[in-house]
């Protein structure tokens, strides 16, 4: 079988004594087809390397450039901002042109997961989200979404957004945790739901994850490592990697009652076609 992983972060600290030998052996051995790093500023020169040196790995970017987090209101300096992201998007767009690896743009969203939302912690988080929405919007990537504890907040603005579909989406919401409710809303409006090691855990999420699989079709569906974290039992206390798709592809499979092969394939063409990847 081969393998998709549509979100991993194989920068991280984790991999540093590892990482090319691990990259080399799952690609060889282990069935894994495809990687989308997720690679921020800091290590995108890293990335840009690495997705030259192995024809199988791609990547998904952000920028922050045009950040400016020491603002209280960074509305009142939008003129200042967007002068910046223009700049942003425009190294972003060479960037994409030269390396023929960039797909995708994130991941970035709202996360509330250390902190309770407040007026103004949604408005200033909202504010930002927005903007990294028009960077995906001006370099013609999908998005990949990142929601902590802020499920509903950032539903309502991609769907404000209304964001461009590429052929087979507008987007993944990368390690999805919301409810099978949400995952359907979120499957009508275009973008793609990704499953990770959690569906294997035995807790509150696992479950609650289990039953969104059962009810997402597999053609609205990606899977992903989201290495080095959410190993898939029984390995929960190891460093997650791309060879443990496997578990995860063997429990959508029984969740679904159908063929781990038949999950696999359809999950690798989904992250293909999303990506654009032939």
């Amino acid at each position: 079988m081969k393998y998709f992983d549509s979100h991993a972060h194989y920068l991280a600290k984790r991999f540093k004594k590892d990482m090319h030998k691990l990259l080399v052996d799952m690609h060889k051995n282990d069935g894994v087809e495809y990687i989308v790093n997720s690679t921020s500023d800091s290590a995108l020169e890293s990335g840009l390397q690495l997705a030259k040196k192995y024809d199988f790995f791609y990547l998904s970017i952000t920028m922050d450039d045009f950040y400016l987090d020491d603002l209280e209101e960074p509305e009142k300096e939008e003129s200042k901002i967007n002068e910046l992201l223009e700049r942003t998007v425009a190294k972003a767009l060479k960037l994409k042109k030269e390396s023929g690896k960039i797909v995708g743009w994130g991941e970035f969203g709202m996360d509330f997961r250390k902190e309770e939302p407040t007026e103004k912690s949604i408005k200033n988080q909202s504010f930002w989200f927005k903007k990294d929405l028009e960077a995906a919007r001006q370099l013609k990537l999908p998005v990949v979404i990142h929601s902590g504890n802020a499920c509903d907040m950032v539903f309502d603005l991609l769907k404000a957004a209304n964001m461009p579909d590429y052929g087979n989406g507008k987007g993944m919401i990368h390690s999805f945790l919301g409810s099978p409710e949400l995952a359907q809303r979120y499957i009508k409006m275009g973008y793609l739901i990704s499953v990770t090691g959690v569906v294997t855990h035995r807790s509150p999420r696992g479950r609650n994850l289990a039953q969104v699989v059962k009810k997402v079709p597999l053609e609205n569906m990606v899977i992903e490592t989201d290495a080095p974290h959410l190993t898939p039992e029984p390995f929960r206390d190891r460093r997650n990697d791309s060879s443990y798709l496997k578990l995860v592809v063997e429990e959508i499979a029984k969740i679904k009652n159908v063929s781990p092969q038949e999950v696999a394939k359809i999950t690798t063409s989904n992250a293909k076609a999303l990506f654009g990847i032939r």
